[in-house]
């Protein structure tokens, strides 16, 4: 059980820097914008690859400021490579993006500090 609660937390923390560190490269290629937390969420909620388009960067952003935080998270933490760890990868984005919506407001304080 503790195992479980400890893996969860380090997931949320991960998940949080993940988020932070896609916040931080949006605040640097997009005009600036009160809703910017929401502006993420709504291109990379359907699919994650849309934030390519809503960076217009060739995925940049997404690959180096998202989907690598979550293979380093995994190889570390679960000591699996990154051939293997793709589907592990996939479900860590995507709770990536579900925590995104959920703490919108949170982001966008964030951004404004």
């Amino acid at each position: 059980m503790a195992n479980k609660k400890l893996e969860r937390q380090e997931r949320e923390k991960i998940v949080t820097d993940m988020n932070e560190f896609l916040v931080t490269y949006a605040k640097s290629v997009l005009p600036a914008d009160s809703n910017l937390a929401k502006q993420l969420y709504d291109a990379a909620h359907q699919d994650v690859t849309g934030l390519d388009s809503l960076f217009n960067d060739g995925g940049y952003g997404r690959k180096e400021r998202y989907e690598n935080i979550a293979q380093g998270f995994i190889c570390d933490y679960y000591h699996i490579e990154p051939e293997n760890g793709a589907e592990e990868k996939k479900e860590l984005v995507k709770e990536a993006v579900r925590y995104l919506g959920r703490h919108e407001d949170q982001l966008n304080r964030w951004i404004k500090e």
